[in-house]
């Protein structure tokens, strides 16, 4: 990693030991962010670390603070600060590749004991479910599947932990099975609005075991379930769709925005939270996409989706960085 004060002088990695000190410190830093014309984006994750925890020391100090003066000096210099890493990030175009560097370096949400294990345990539960066959059929033979699927566990409702269970293990592998019939099925000539409604009415369901007056999950417990879940298909989803496009030569105007929409989804989609909860193999998978959709962007040119393509990754990394602070 390249050195984050090349050139010029280095803030004290010691801790303020005076409101003065800290203030000082900051504004240091503020210097040296402001000086700098542009940077790589390991220069940018070093830059945020320090960033992080000098906010961090600082705050510490100044915690002992009564006076407002020193405390709207702390908000000045902080507010400075975000202007300049704005304007960094702006100085220059970014990559997909880039944006998840920057997760990987600075993503700094940590899971408890018992999360983990949870987990580890779904990871373990969705590996199980996709060494299971996919439906076999058509594309509109498996779209009828996958309703009677929903039909099913709707009309018997979704009572207990197992029902919950077994319908996200025979969800997977409706899921894929449609994910086989993607070039198909994205033209619009088979009607999906039921699968995404009566889907919706399931989770709810599922949700809703962790609400009852003898809850059968607990509420933390279906949060990294669900979001584990939607992890899982958004990558499926966006991987799925890259390949596709690949065999096709053409793509008409209607397939064209709901692949880009398809393909853009888990990086517009996925918060700190949802990268945590990631193993390696995902993303694994989310450098593949970072790799792939350049050149699947270059393709779609002819979508609707008002949406700025390009600029997508310096919106994502300034979003990451700025949301946090």
């Amino acid at each position: 990693m390249a050195t984050l004060l090349a050139s010029c002088q280095p803030v004290s990695n010691d801790s303020p030991s005076s409101i003065g000190d800290a203030l000082v410190s900051y504004n240091e830093l503020f210097t040296i962010i402001k000086s700098k014309k542009a940077l790589n984006v390991e220069e940018l994750i070093s830059l945020v670390q320090e960033w992080r925890k000098l906010k961090t020391a600082v705050s510490a100090t100044l915690e002992s603070d009564t006076t407002a003066h020193a405390d709207a000096r702390h908000i000045s210099i902080g507010d400075s600060i975000k202007f300049q890493m704005s304007r960094l990030i702006d100085s220059r175009t970014w990559s997909y590749s880039d944006y998840l560097a920057v997760v990987r370096g600075l993503n700094d949400i940590e899971m408890d004991s018992v999360s983990q294990k949870l987990v580890a345990s779904v990871h373990l539960f969705y590996h199980d479910a996709g060494t299971a066959a996919p439906l076999k059929g058509s594309a509109k033979e498996v779209i009828g599947k996958y309703n009677r699927l929903l039909d099913g566990s709707l009309a018997k409702g979704i009572r207990t932990k197992h029902d919950a269970i077994d319908f996200l293990r025979n969800e997977d592998v409706a899921f894929r099975s449609f994910l086989l019939h993607l070039s198909t099925l994205s033209t619009g000539n088979i009607p999906l609005d039921d699968i995404t409604k009566k889907t919706g009415e399931v989770m709810h369901g599922i949700i809703s075991l962790s609400a009852d007056e003898y809850p059968v999950f607990g509420k933390s417990e279906v949060v990294i379930l669900l979001a584990m879940r939607n992890n899982r298909r958004l990558l499926q989803n966006a991987e799925a769709c890259l390949e596709s496009l690949h065999r096709l030569h053409r793509v008409d105007n209607g397939q064209a925005t709901a692949y880009l929409w398809m393909i853009l989804q888990p990086w517009i989609s996925l918060d700190g939270f949802a990268y945590a909860l990631m193993d390696e193999e995902q993303m694994r998978t989310m450098e593949k996409l970072a790799e792939m959709t350049p050149k699947a962007l270059d393709k779609l040119e002819e979508s609707d989706l008002p949406l700025d393509a390009d600029g997508l990754p310096a919106l994502l990394i300034k979003t990451f960085i700025l949301g946090y602070e």
